[in-house]
């Protein structure tokens, strides 16, 4: 057997896997167990812009294949294919140049959504973020075109923006509470915090924020604090690119409405989110039926978080509570479809994400308002490690407890 072929396809498949937007255990693990399927006893270690594996050869010979990651997105369809190959590999263990040969054609022929159907989504996302957040009809419009707008600085504007993910991010914020203090100056729009802290749900790294916390607390202290330091570095570029606009507006319109306002009432709340969903469900690249199981968890996420909030008045505990049912469901999900949990777990817990949370602590940073503004931030990043305690204990449970029951079976 060729060591070094084996090696390389193997550390390709996990390089595909980080560029698809798996977690780093998802990763390491996926990588361990196909070399071991081969008969080795590899060692994988990985952060997000870097993965390495190494290998002793039968008679010693040591190998390592180490792979830069570039700054990539999230793409679900990828992750599945890559996910399901790497299960087959594992209990086939075909000859390499035959598994190299299925690992080249990941790409090829993956199902992806067009252009324009990615706008469709960046539209979609923030209009029902918009009547999430307790927005008028206007307000939903006026997200709508806000996120078109962030959509083709994302789609098409690398030639003109760069692909640097700060500088991106500065540009794709202007944008968005530029076009949010314009539409309510003209009279289209009712509330320029609404539009924007709707539109910026695309962009707020409210889901690194949870995912960094996840892994600190798994254990992956390297892979959370880059994480953690990248969230910093795009929270600061939203506050970055929504200084100037918000500085232009400052006393002109009254503070935004928080997510908790519309605890009120069940059906719509949990009806936005679902579409909502939906929408950021496009933009990952989710697809076939999956996409709407990602809406259904958000609608029962934030119901659970509703119904919590009525009786024990936390919303961090409620938002515990929340990820705990969406854990699970997305959990069952992924068994009951052999898919990984990714997609489901991330995209059904957006609306509980602390965006506004990211984005009202900048606001408060900017304007000067110093206690305000640590507040907000301490209360965000509790928020955010509520979900991801949440998160992490139904998935614990079930990874320690599954396989015993499947032995006893």
């Amino acid at each position: 057997m060729d060591y070094y072929k084996l090696l390389n396809m193997s550390a390709q498949l996990g390089r595909q896997l980080m560029a698809s937007g798996a977690e780093i255990y998802r990763v390491e693990e996926s990588v361990n167990r196909l070399l071991t399927a081969y008969g080795l006893e590899p060692q994988v270690f990985s952060i997000p812009s870097c993965l390495i594996v190494s290998i002793n050869t039968p008679d010693g010979t040591p190998i390592t294949q180490m792979y830069r990651i570039p700054a990539h997105g999230t793409d679900i369809e990828l992750l599945e294919r890559c996910n399901g190959l790497c299960r087959r590999l594992c209990r086939e263990t075909p000859p390499v140049e035959e598994a190299q040969r299925l690992v080249d054609g990941l790409t090829e022929n993956c199902r992806a959504f067009s252009p324009r159907m990615t706008l469709l989504g960046y539209m979609m996302a923030p209009a029902f973020f918009a009547l999430f957040f307790s927005g008028g009809i206007q307000d939903c419009l006026c997200a709508a075109v806000a996120g078109l707008a962030v959509g083709v600085c994302v789609l098409f504007g690398r030639a003109f923006i760069g692909s640097n993910i700060f500088f991106r991010t500065v540009v794709c914020s202007a944008v968005a509470s530029l076009l949010a203090l314009v539409l309510v100056h003209i009279g289209w729009g009712r509330s320029p915090d609404v539009i924007t802290i709707a539109t910026l749900m695309v962009l707020v790294p409210g889901m690194a924020l949870t995912n960094a916390m996840r892994e600190i607390m798994a254990g992956d202290l390297i892979s959370g604090l880059t994480r953690t330091a990248e969230t910093l570095l795009v929270a600061t570029a939203i506050a970055l690119g929504t200084a100037l606009p918000l500085l232009i507006g400052q006393g002109l319109w009254g503070a935004a409405p928080a997510a908790q306002a519309v605890t009120g009432a069940y059906l719509l709340p949990c009806l936005w989110a679902f579409f909502a969903c939906v929408g950021f469900g496009i933009e990952f690249n989710i697809q076939g039926l999956g996409i709407l199981i990602c809406g259904l968890g958000a609608a029962l996420g934030w119901l659970v978080y509703l119904l919590s909030m009525e009786v024990l008045r936390s919303d961090i505990f409620s938002a515990f509570l929340a990820a705990m049912s969406i854990s699970a469901y997305s959990e069952l999900m992924a068994r009951v479809r052999h898919c990984p949990v990714t997609g489901y777990l991330q995209v059904a817990l957006l609306p509980l994400v602390p965006g506004s949370g990211i984005y009202k602590a900048m606001q408060y940073c900017i304007t000067g308002e110093t206690s305000l503004f640590l507040s907000t931030l301490l209360h965000t990043l509790g928020f955010a490690a509520a979900l991801s305690v949440g998160a992490m204990l139904i998935s614990s449970v079930l990874r320690a407890w599954l396989p015993r029951f499947r032995a006893v079976r």
